[in-house]
């Protein structure tokens, strides 16, 4: 492979919104220069393709039939592989409400799995950190989150998981108004840790409240928290006017309808971020059905989501351009996660993390770093033809 090798020529889908024809000239894994129109390449394209930056996924909890609570390491190895084949260059791996030790097990397990993958290079999308989704959550909105298993925060559970995580825990959920999850939220925030609001009876005052103590995001907006109510809404209005902060959405058109993620967008633009909250079977009894992830009970457990079809349902819901709904998925997400000026946009100096696009937006090849993970031998075949 030459020392820069020019990818294209294509429509650049920058992951700001706009989108240009020409060439991407990538250097030592990262964007160098963004080309002009057609001319010379190593690697032509398609025609009629596009290249978004790599998708990023801010909550799974697995993939295929691998759940990170349970498959661990393993389950990050399989992750990487499937996220590639979905356009993603990035993940970050949940683990769900379990008994605190078992929780710290497969967070210090997962983390020692993306960081062993990171050492041997790119087989797949990498794994940018973890996030626990529990165990301090309102048991009135628990879900499928089991309520014996649902502990208040206190600092000496907040500073183990960071520590068994050994430094990859980038994102807490927790419900704000749970005992100890505020002066927990301050110093997560000041560590640079994400939190997150979740399942949660949070309502619009303490919503303001919990942005102020470093509340950054609201996971799966609409679910896990009490009605938009007219005259008691919950926490999400909070969320939507401050700027500083994100909106999580599960774009599957089941746990919020296609309307409302028109007017979710319309009022929230670029701070919306599509995360799937991918579900594989946690047990025997979890099936798939009316296009979610359900518990024995019929409880919603999760999605059944890709987060490439997550940005072609954006753009069928709320009526946007491709270059404009990829935005939820590349850059909202890297700056979620404080990771802005490293991936999420199509720039010199930026992580060359590719999504490749036919003419329909159905993925055909992904690139982490320079390197194809998925679809090179179709690209290759494509241009001996």
């Amino acid at each position: 492979m030459p020392a820069t090798m020019i990818i294209g020529p294509a429509r650049l889908a920058l992951g700001d919104g706009t989108i240009r024809s020409g060439r991407l000239a990538v250097r030592a894994g990262r964007v160098a220069d963004i080309l002009e129109g057609p001319g010379p390449c190593d690697l032509p394209i398609p025609a009629g393709a596009t290249i978004s930056p790599g998708l990023i996924d801010v909550h799974t909890n697995g993939a295929e039939d691998h759940l990170f609570n349970r498959d661990q390491a393993a389950a990050v190895r399989v992750a990487s592989a499937f996220y590639a084949r979905c356009g993603a260059t990035g993940y970050v791996a949940s683990i769900m409400t379990a008994p605190w030790e078992s929780m710290l097990h497969a967070g210090s397990a997962v983390a020692e799995g993306a960081h062993e993958l990171e050492e041997t290079g790119p087989i797949g999308a990498r794994c940018l950190g973890v996030q626990f989704e529990g165990p301090f959550l309102n048991p009135k909105f628990r879900r499928v989150h089991r309520a014996e298993w649902l502990l208040p925060a206190t600092m000496d559970r907040v500073r183990t998981a960071v520590e068994a995580c050994r430094g990859a825990l980038v994102m807490m959920a927790m419900a704000p108004e749970v005992d100890g999850v505020a002066d927990a939220a301050r110093w997560l925030h000041a560590q640079g840790i994400v939190c997150a609001a979740a399942h949660t009876s949070a309502k619009y005052a303490e919503g303001v409240l919990a942005i102020g103590v470093g509340f950054r995001t609201l996971t799966h907006a609409f679910n896990g928290m009490g009605p938009l109510d007219h005259r008691d809404p919950s926490l999400l209005p909070a969320f939507i006017e401050d700027e500083r902060t994100t909106i999580q959405l599960i774009c599957d058109g089941v746990h919020v309808t296609p309307p409302t993620v028109n007017v979710l967008y319309r009022a929230c633009g670029e701070r919306l971020v599509v995360a799937t909250d991918n579900m594989p079977p946690a047990g025997p009894d979890y099936h798939v059905e009316g296009g979610v992830m359900r518990s024995g009970d019929g409880t919603i457990a999760g999605s059944a989501l890709r987060i490439d079809q997550g940005v072609r349902n954006l753009m069928a819901f709320a009526r946007i351009p491709f270059e404009r709904a990829v935005i939820a998925a590349t850059s909202a997400p890297a700056r979620l996660l404080g990771l802005e000026r490293e991936m999420g946009t199509l720039a010199p100096g930026r992580r060359a993390d590719l999504a490749v696009w036919d003419d329909e937006h159905q993925v055909v090849a992904t690139f982490v770093a320079g390197e194809p993970v998925y679809g090179a031998e179709y690209l290759h075949a494509r241009a001996a033809s």
